[in-house]
């Protein structure tokens, strides 16, 4: 039976029609999550959530939603991300605008964000000043600034077309608290001004590009073939830009003894960025015994060191 063709048959097709033909085709197609992506395609064009679709699965689709739902299934089996295809992402308690400009945000980066979350709870720390470096779609200034409605949030990111999409984001999570910066992070000038204008920051976040160039041709084509390289890959082994932050984090003095310092990185990355790291630490670990004013690893949950942080 062909969800495109025009036989009395075809034209009843129903909601668990449609949700298993597709299903299956994209498992056929190698696709992990595949009746879930179905659920969600298909929740889309009808505009009704999971739930909504279980209780209404008897229910035939029309002639239009079926065009519709047939164009997102073509760009799902072409490989573009679900999240690209819904313009939508839910991350960290925020529902995100998410288009090809940007990274769609990750469950590691809630794991790094949780961390610092944990901390500044631990310790009863409300921060004033938060920087957040390559911000790419916003999610982690606008995770700080809903916790933190006080603090001012600068972010910053090269992209002006990243930057709209973070600020759109800003908007659909009823914050105002951000300062939103284009800005390149290898240029020193940058650590500058943000030392002139703001002396230090009690939170320092960064989730720079950190992907070798090799590594990027060997991405899955979901990735390559839809999110921007811009976000993804960095010079000298994907540890330039890391370093190059690192690096002027220090110069200028942005960190003072209590703040926060945490940065996403690809596995092993922090020992190579700071030399200085002599301990590796789970997400688990008691923030009691969590090393103070020195760099350590911090690891993800699949146990990956993947976090440069210093508390």
């Amino acid at each position: 039976m062909q969800l495109n063709g025009h036989d009395k048959k075809e034209m009843l097709w129903t909601i668990r029609e449609i949700i298993n033909w597709t299903a299956k085709r994209f498992a056929e197609s190698g696709i992990e999550t595949a009746r879930l992506d179905a659920q969600l395609l298909l929740g889309r064009v009808l505009n009704l959530t999971k739930i909504q679709l279980y209780m209404e699965m008897d229910k035939p689709l029309t002639n239009e939603e079926r065009t519709r739902f047939r164009e997102l299934i073509k760009r799902r089996l072409a490989g573009e991300p679900v999240a690209y295809l819904l313009n939508e992402k839910y991350w960290h308690n925020l529902k995100l605008y998410v288009d090809n400009r940007v990274l769609i945000p990750r469950p590691e980066t809630e794991s790094m964000l949780d961390f610092v979350l944990q901390w500044c709870k631990s310790q009863n720390k409300i921060p004033e000043i938060v920087f957040d470096f390559c911000t790419g779609s916003g999610c982690l200034a606008i995770a700080l600034a809903k916790k933190f409605p006080n603090a001012k949030i600068i972010a910053i990111d090269i992209s002006h077309d990243a930057l709209e999409v973070a600020q759109k984001n800003a908007v659909l999570n009823d914050v105002g608290n951000i300062i939103w910066e284009q800005a390149d992070v290898t240029n020193s000038e940058l650590y500058k001004i943000l030392s002139l204008e703001y002396n230090v920051a009690d939170i320092i976040v960064a989730n720079p590009p950190y992907v070798t160039e090799k590594e990027w041709n060997e991405l899955d084509l979901t990735v390559k073939d839809f999110e921007p390289k811009l976000a993804l890959v960095s010079e000298d082994e994907g540890l330039k830009i890391g370093k190059c932050i690192f690096d002027n984090i220090s110069e200028f003095k942005l960190l003072k003894q209590s703040s926060i310092f945490a940065m996403e990185l690809a596995e092993k990355q922090p020992q190579k960025i700071c030399s200085d790291i002599n301990k590796t630490i789970q997400l688990n670990h008691p923030m009691w015994n969590i090393p103070i004013n020195e760099y350590f690893s911090l690891c993800d949950y699949e146990g990956k060191d993947r976090f440069l942080v210093r508390v």
